[in-house]
């Protein structure tokens, strides 16, 4: 159940708001800064976001590990969700672990203020994190892989959440919950398509500035004498 509310919300509206940065500097420093300015935020997050995320975590890992996937022997499509949604699992709490060190703890390792090497704001923070300590191409394609594999382990566990506790019942109802749950994740890997690709093609025009910084080591940078360093 925590994998749908209140997980499941908050990656909606995480990857509604990123996908902002297809819209430019301004509209996704608007919509971050809305979401800072509420009261009670770091409450909030633990409560509502880190405290389920970690418990649906580790919960889920048990389950994994416990799973018997059979998807060589009966490739049926049940079988192979059953597969994807396990691997999905995996990759899904190595890619969270990384994105929160690569942005929401980066203070946390020193790397909060090598990132704003322009300016202060989100728009600007998100970006430098894609400049420095590994290529950019690299972060693309972890990004790519991460949030695939976070959108298909939602919206497929919506359908065996749903076919678990009998609120959806007969060959019928699920194949239209499959196709909902398909819809969704469309949608929901466009908007993570799209902050990637402006990120990727923005970091990128910063990068070309940057030429001797782009994935070296932050001491590299610093001795470089890139601002803010």
């Amino acid at each position: 159940m925590m994998g749908i509310v209140p997980i499941g919300l908050f990656l909606i509206n995480h990857l509604l708001a990123n996908s902002t940065l297809f819209l430019g500097e301004e509209e996704f420093d608007h919509h971050i800064n809305l979401i800072h300015s509420l009261p009670w935020l770091v409450w909030i997050e633990l409560v509502f976001i880190f405290a389920p995320l970690a418990f649906h975590g580790l919960y889920g890992l048990v389950i994994a590990l416990q799973g018997r996937p059979n998807a060589s022997q009966y490739p049926y499509m049940d079988n192979w969700r059953y597969t994807l949604q396990r691997v999905t699992a995996y990759i899904t709490v190595v890619f969270v672990l990384l994105h929160l060190v690569h942005f929401r703890f980066a203070h946390w390792f020193g790397l909060a203020g090598e990132y704003k090497l322009v300016r202060p704001e989100f728009y600007a923070f998100t970006l430098d994190g894609f400049l420095l300590l590994l290529p950019l191409w690299l972060w693309i394609a972890i990004y790519l892989i991460g949030v695939t594999a976070v959108v298909f382990h939602f919206c497929n566990g919506i359908v065996t959440f749903c076919i678990t506790w009998g609120i959806v019942i007969g060959d019928e109802s699920r194949k239209r919950l499959s196709v909902a749950a398909g819809v969704l994740g469309v949608v929901l890997m466009l908007w993570g398509v799209l902050s990637i690709y402006a990120i990727g093609t923005r970091a990128g025009s910063m990068a070309e500035a940057l030429p001797d910084v782009i994935g070296q080591p932050l001491a590299d940078a610093a001795a470089a004498g890139v601002p803010g360093m």
